[in-house]
């Protein structure tokens, strides 16, 4: 999965005017998990991207909405309530199918996050509403481990009760509060 990339220059971040060794390496570090796949439209029904985003942007994004309602519903309830300015999605594809290291960005589509929220039909106090629904609903358990799981292809949440151990590994059970460094380690959901 790690390939090596040849920078233009030997190292970028160096300066003669510098003391000491800098790193002799550069590596990839962000992962997005923002994100709708594209799909094979032949195979999934679906709008492809590259023929139609630049003549119906409307129809990908409706396209989009109608199978991944909640990612963007969630996404644009994370915009408001950080009082965001404005809400962007890019619309990036592989170069070449089989090749997972090099893409292109086929289109960008801006938003302000309220306008956005009124296209899509989604109220803010209706998602408050869900909320305190969630909180009633668990605040009547009892203490305990639960689990709160969105069913993919019914508008539904369930939510179960789990052995209070599950998701634990021997890492999380040592008694120890604190790492290496000395500093605690913070409380893990």
């Amino acid at each position: 999965d790690s390939k090596v990339y040849k920078f233009e220059e030997k190292n970028p971040f160096w300066s003669p005017d510098e003391e000491g060794e800098v790193a002799s390496v550069g590596y990839r570090y962000r992962m997005w998990t923002l994100a709708l796949n594209e799909w094979d439209s032949k195979y999934s029904g679906n709008v492809d991207w590259r023929q139609k985003l630049h003549t119906q942007r409307g129809a990908v994004l409706a396209n989009e909405l109608k199978h991944n309602a909640c990612k963007l519903a969630k996404w644009t309830v994370q915009a408001l309530l950080v009082g965001s300015d404005a809400l962007k999605f890019g619309y990036i594809s592989r170069y070449n199918v089989k090749d997972s290291s090099r893409h292109v960005i086929l289109g960008t589509q801006h938003f302000k996050p309220a306008k956005f929220a009124n296209q899509i039909n989604l109220s803010l106090d209706n998602a408050w509403g869900i909320v305190r629904c969630i909180v009633d609903l668990v605040m009547a358990q009892k203490d305990g481990k639960y689990l709160i799981v969105k069913d993919p292809n019914k508008h539904v949440i369930r939510l179960y009760d789990i052995p209070d151990n599950t998701f634990e590994s021997e890492e999380d059970t040592d008694d120890s509060d604190e790492d290496g460094d000395g500093l605690e380690i913070p409380l893990k959901a």
